[in-house]
This record gives C-alpha cells, structure tokens and sequence, in this order.
C-alpha cells in the first residue's frame, strides 16, 4: 500500500513531466526533476543519495568541459553543442560552450540508472560492485538512443567525425561508460547502501527509464533495424529491472 507521504512523492514525480508538457522549457523541467528525484531517493536510499547526485553532477560538468576544451577527448571525438538552440534555453553556458542543461540531465539519467542497479543487484542477489559497475552500463544503454536523436533529429549538438551508429563515435558510448563509472565508484567510497526492500515507488525510475525507449521510433526512418539495435539494451534493463522488483514482492509476501 502507498502511504500519504508515498502519494505525495508520486505526484512531485509526475509534476516536472506535466511542466515539460505545457511549458517546453527542459531546464525548468530538470530542475524540478531533481528535485523531485531527491525527495524520492531521501526516501529510498536515504540522504546520501545527494552525494551521488551531486558527484555526478561535478564528475560530468568536468569531463565534459575537458572534451570540449582540451584536446583530450573522452567521448572519442571532438564535438560542439548548439548552445543558441531553444533546447538549451536556461542561456548559461560554462566557458560559453557548454550548457547547463546537460549536466542535469546527466544527474537526472545517472539516478534512474542507479535506481535500476540497485533492484536488479537485490533481486538476483549481486554484490554491491554489481551497483558500481552496472549503473554506468544502464547508463550508457539510454545514449545508445538519446545520442543519435539529439544529433540527428534534434540538432542539439554536431559530432566532427563519427561512425556508421548515426553519425556517433562508437568511443563516445566508452566515454559514457567511464564518465558514468567514476561517478559511482567515487561515491562508493563515501557510502555503501543496505540492501533494498519492496516499495512501489521503485517503479517511477522504472517507468521513466522506460519512457525514453519512445525516442527509438525517431529514428527509424533513417536505419529501422539499427533502431532497434539500438533500443534493445534500454527495453532490457526496463524489464530486467521490472521482473526485480516483482521478485523483491513476492518475497516480502
């Protein structure tokens, strides 16, 4: 059963969806976002959540500033973001090439993937370095899609060389799985979470993870069975982590 304080965070969750829907401003979006991805994971995982919210933040701020303004590229190849594009409306843009948008978004997507981690590790019965090295692979599993949207249909950023994978450089999923990798092996040495329990809420993260399966239909019309190579590991740990939490249920039953 949902409890009233479990009621109020649903609807805190559901909150920054309807935003994004009448307003279409995604930094007001993510903000609320997080702040509603906090409330839940205080409640979940306990206040040590916000550390790793806020390592992701710091850890994808750096890494990506690195890339855009060094020549070392993490994500395997040089890139530059359309910060005049109406996506990136908050207009701050740090070192006037990077914008915020992204890394609350980083912070966003990290937390649904930690989420996942976390039931699936419980239900299967892994040890908690099966959580550190498994949230940056579900993690990286969501830009196997969002990436080529954002490049492609979107034009949100433009790639100077990339792969057949729609243009993306294939050491850009690396790069997101070592930017996604130290966030959780950083906050592993601040904190190691108990085991989980049953709660519906658990199936908010899942829910919204699986929500961005949608974006895979955009890319059909450019390569259909790449598409669907590409969705297929997000539509995997949205199910895996489904099937988690029914087995944490039946136990508790």
């Amino acid at each position: 059963m949902i409890d009233g304080f479990g009621l109020i965070i649903i609807i805190i969750s559901l909150f920054p969806v309807l935003v994004l829907r009448f307003s279409g401003s995604f930094v007001i979006f993510a903000l609320l976002a997080i702040v509603a991805i906090s409330i839940h994971g205080i409640y979940l995982f306990g206040s040590q959540i916000l550390l790793l919210l806020s390592i992701t933040f710091a850890v994808s701020t750096v890494a990506e500033l690195i890339s855009l303004k060094t020549p070392f590229g993490i994500f395997g190849a040089k890139y530059k973001y359309n910060i005049h594009h109406k996506f990136f409306s908050s207009r701050i843009w740090l070192l006037g090439v990077y914008p915020l948008e992204i890394s609350l978004a980083w912070v966003i997507l990290k937390y649904l993937s930690y989420s996942l981690a976390m039931l699936i590790a419980q239900a299967f019965g892994l040890p908690y370095p099966a959580v550190i090295f498994g949230t940056p692979l579900i993690l990286l599993s969501l830009d196997l899609i969002l990436d080529p949207v954002a490049v492609n249909i979107k034009k949100h950023w433009t790639w100077e060389k990339g792969s057949a994978y729609f243009g993306i450089p294939l050491r850009n999923f690396l790069g997101w799985y070592a930017v996604g990798l130290v966030g959780t092996l950083l906050f592993s040495l601040f904190d190691h979470p108990k085991g989980i329990t049953f709660n519906i809420l658990y199936l908010l993260p899942i829910m919204f993870y699986g929500s961005f399966i949608k974006n895979s239909f955009l890319l059909f019309r450019l390569n259909k069975k790449m598409a669907i190579v590409g969705a297929f590991p997000a539509i995997f740990w949205t199910i895996l982590s489904t099937i988690s939490l029914i087995i944490l249920f039946i136990r508790q039953a």
